[in-house]
């Protein structure tokens, strides 16, 4: 896409049709609605090829390293980093919930309630034994994304210790090859953004209206603000100190991973432009970055974590119960855990909040 002989970037363009899609919901209303095919079919394309993805870029980013003592090194770091913003995630999503106290200004006003059914045990053995696939074909059908991880990580593993080097290097051969045909098929994709992020962006203002703006907007920005400080101050702490990258400027040259991410709501969705940005902007190896980014989109929901501290901040607000050390300190553990598990559980997010909320001991 070109204006005035000038190229318009996919950030941009994904960005103009987020507006153009917003309004378009406003305006025309719910009929637009009727043409959520189109946003759902360009977000079928890309879960298509997430599985491929996801094994090629693990596999091919750990045999490219020099040695499993390598793998170790970045797999020892990576994780620990992981698991680091995942803690502090929570204490700031505590933090900001307890300064602007969302539970006090909430107005429910025309809103009906809805009991949750069903319950889930998620406890440390289920979720260590719901990390390793009894069929690798099921996994890859069922979209089991942290069960596909595993699978490749094994797979990786396995050629990088393979003893024959001519049949060792034909495995190689086949899985770079698979990488670029893969990344080929996401580009094509891709290009579709615009158009897909326009239909889904008008199907959301289209059913709700301008009561996105309204009901439940004290708990929404107070979300959103807690994710904006753990971007700029946690996020920018660590860009500071250990990358040297002025946190303002990472922001804005990674804008369009930001702007993808938001209009798609997925992280699964956004790998692909997390690899593509992370390789183009700042030349991380495609060993780093294959193998690290989907791992990242297992273990660092740290979205999620935030969303967790502040809706139970918001529930003991609401029924005037204070929170205890205890609890808070259970929060920050749960929260933890729960983030990383769970990923092949269908409507995993809201059945993972009940389990956190009903850990702390407060009304479902």
């Amino acid at each position: 896409m070109t204006i005035r002989g000038k190229k318009v970037s996919l950030a941009t363009q994904i960005f103009i049709a987020m507006i153009l899609g917003t309004l378009a919901g406003l305006i025309v209303g719910k009929p637009i609605t009727q043409f959520t095919f189109i946003g759902d079919v360009w977000l079928n394309c890309i879960k298509m090829i997430v599985v491929p993805m996801v094994v090629c870029t693990i596999v091919t980013g750990i045999i490219s390293q020099n040695s499993s003592q390598a793998l170790k090194r970045i797999s020892t770091r990576i994780i620990a980093y992981y698991v680091l913003t995942t803690v502090l995630a929570s204490i700031v999503g505590l933090l900001i919930a307890n300064l602007l106290q969302p539970g006090h200004f909430a107005n429910f006003t025309g809103m009906a309630s809805q009991k949750i059914t069903g319950t889930a045990s998620i406890t440390l053995a289920s979720f260590i034994k719901g990390l390793f696939s009894t069929n690798m074909i099921k996994t890859f059908a069922d979209g089991n994304i942290i069960q596909t991880l595993v699978i490749a990580i094994f797979i990786g593993v396995a050629i990088l210790k393979m003893k024959n080097e001519e049949h060792k290097e034909t495995m190689v051969k086949f899985f770079n090859s698979a990488s670029s045909m893969v990344f080929s098929l996401i580009g094509m994709v891709m290009a579709a953004s615009p158009i897909g992020v326009f239909f889904l962006m008008s199907d959301s203002f289209g059913k709700y209206g301008a009561s996105i703006f309204t009901s439940m907007a004290v708990l929404l920005g107070t979300y959103y603000l807690a994710c904006i400080v753990h971007v700029i101050f946690i996020y920018g702490f660590f860009l500071l100190a250990f990358a040297k990258v002025n946190p303002f400027k990472f922001i804005k040259d990674s804008a369009e991973l930001w702007i993808y991410t938001i209009s798609t709501c997925s992280f699964i969705a956004s790998i692909p432009v997390n690899i593509k940005v992370a390789k183009e902007k700042y030349n991380v190896p495609d060993r780093i970055s294959g193998f690290t980014i989907p791992l990242g989109s297992q273990m660092n929901s740290d979205g999620s974590v935030l969303l967790y501290s502040c809706v139970i901040v918001f529930i003991s607000q609401m029924i005037g119960q204070d929170l205890s050390l205890a609890q808070l300190i259970n929060i920050i553990f749960v929260s933890t855990i729960m983030s990383m598990g769970g990923g092949g559980i269908p409507g995993s997010g809201i059945v993972k909040l009940m389990v956190v909320v009903q850990a702390v001991g407060l009304p479902i």
